[in-house]
């Protein structure tokens, strides 16, 4: 086996194993440390080899403090001028997502038509 090959297995098992750690602590909301815990965990691994945690994945938990979002419990969401502001409600860390986007795919298919 050469270095490129155990390169990809390695970058592989550590993908796998931060789709596990997100799902799990998504599993456990409830326990605060547990989830905070295996966030930190999943994004030290990802950090270490490289993987980029999905996008979808990064939107659900805070980048300062890795709290899952639970709304209305641990974040605040609000929409207006082209995006959706969440603000976590231990922190204070404030992450702005513009959706311009998927307004101008839903304008375009309105033309199309």
């Amino acid at each position: 086996m050469g270095w490129k090959e155990r390169k990809a297995t390695r970058k592989k098992v550590a993908s796998d194993r931060i789709k596990e750690l997100l799902k799990f602590s998504e599993l456990h909301k409830d326990d605060e440390l547990l989830s905070t815990n295996s966030i930190k965990t999943a994004v030290a691994i990802s950090r270490r080899h490289k993987i980029r945690i999905p996008i979808k994945s990064k939107r659900k938990f805070c980048k300062k403090c890795s709290t899952v979002f639970i709304p209305d419990k641990t974040v605040r969401i609000r929409t207006g001028k082209g995006k959706i502001t969440y603000t976590c409600l231990n922190c204070g860390h404030i992450k702005r997502i513009p959706y311009l986007k998927e307004k101008k795919e839903v304008k375009n298919k309105k033309l199309e038509i």
